[in-house]
């Protein structure tokens, strides 16, 4: 029974030595470095334009490139392959994203192809244009879905005669009457959107982590969370109506360092004061993390409030998840002596962990 409690208290070590990985060391052939797509849509009385942004890794999984996707292309060859490939490309994306004008399928003609790089993803930009009368405008979107990433959604943003609105494609939702809309769909997209930003942002997840083992009471969870979820919507919100700007390279860089501070404390200080005023401060800094793919997603002013309040709802929903599924762990572990060995060693790898990613942001690696 012995060998088996000190087996779960070795999980807490496990889960953060592990969890970053994927964000550590580079991705195998068959992962997916972007999750979500972009599409901007502007509708005209006879033409419809349409920029979509997609993986190139993604691209390069149904359209064989001249390139090896592990080598780290640069910009230049990625754009490379491309050109030597723009055809074929093409024919799968138009495929991909269909416009329907008075329910007539209207054929789209390629007036632009670029290629730029978020981070370690290659992203290629895509400039369609559909030359066709209408009144009303359909679009279905399954790039991807059908055959290589069941999990791709992508974020567009339409404007037009009718209005602006956002809507986002993905395995479930893959069409729209632009014009028509669904409050509660909206709600339910933002909610899940903001989930899936929490639950794939393990620099967001370790330091969440990291609050736990110095709250031995529930109380005690519920202020720290309480703070961070104060401090994280202030910047969110500031970031996303764009009243407080910061560059990315800063806001991440204090990021790592958040979760370097709050390992060491739970390393060197067992009870550490003051713990719900410093995660209302590094909380603030989080909340500029989480307004990126906001920013990103340039919503209209008459959604924006809304979209932002069902986002938040979702990253504290998946906050609640996962702190509801080890608070509980831990609790049961604190009962046996190997507890504090093995949240010594979890913060000592944390620290290790959070180093890395600083050092890596800041240099820019």
């Amino acid at each position: 029974m012995k060998r088996i409690i000190m087996l779960i208290a070795a999980l807490f070590t496990i889960l953060a030595l592990t969890v970053p990985m994927f964000v550590l060391f580079p991705r195998p052939a068959s992962a997916h470095a972007m999750e979500n797509g972009y599409m901007d849509v502007q509708i005209e009385s006879n033409e419809v334009y349409v920029e979509v942004l997609l993986d190139f890794h993604d691209l390069a999984s149904v359209v064989p490139m001249p390139i090896d996707m592990l080598s780290a292309p640069s910009v230049e060859e990625l754009q490379q392959a491309l050109d030597s490939r723009t055809e074929a490309v093409f024919d799968y994306v138009a495929s991909g994203v269909k416009i329907y004008r008075d329910e007539v399928p209207v054929e789209p003609e390629l007036i632009g192809t670029s290629i730029e790089r978020v981070g370690e993803a290659g992203l290629a930009r895509f400039q369609l244009v559909y030359s066709g009368d209408g009144d009303s405008t359909r679009i279905h979107y399954d790039v991807f879905i059908k055959d290589v990433n069941k999990s791709h959604s992508n974020i567009a943003q339409i404007s037009g005669p009718q209005g602006d609105q956002e809507f986002i494609f993905n395995i479930t939702n893959r069409e729209l009457v632009v014009g028509e809309r669904n409050w509660l769909r909206q709600a339910w997209q933002f909610i899940v959107l903001g989930a899936e930003h929490i639950f794939t942002g393990y620099d967001h997840i370790l330091f969440v982590l990291c609050l736990l083992p110095a709250a031995k009471r529930l109380g005690s969870v519920v202020e720290v969370v309480t703070a961070f979820t104060v401090g994280h919507s202030v910047t969110l919100g500031l970031a996303t109506f764009g009243l407080v700007q910061l560059p990315g390279r800063w806001v991440e860089s204090a990021i790592a360092a958040s979760i370097v501070f709050v390992a060491a404390q739970n390393l060197f200080n067992k009870d550490p004061k003051h713990r719900t005023i410093v995660t209302l401060l590094f909380g603030l800094v989080h909340g500029f993390g989480f307004a990126g793919i906001l920013q990103e997603m340039d919503l209209s002013r008459e959604s924006l409030l809304s979209s932002l309040l069902f986002f938040n709802a979702g990253v504290e929903i998946g906050q609640i998840i996962i702190i509801s599924l080890v608070f509980p762990l831990l609790a049961l572990l604190r009962r046996y002596r190997t507890y504090p060995r093995a949240v010594s060693v979890g913060s000592g790898a944390v620290i290790a962990i959070g180093l890395i990613w600083f050092f890596q942001r800041v240099l820019e690696i």
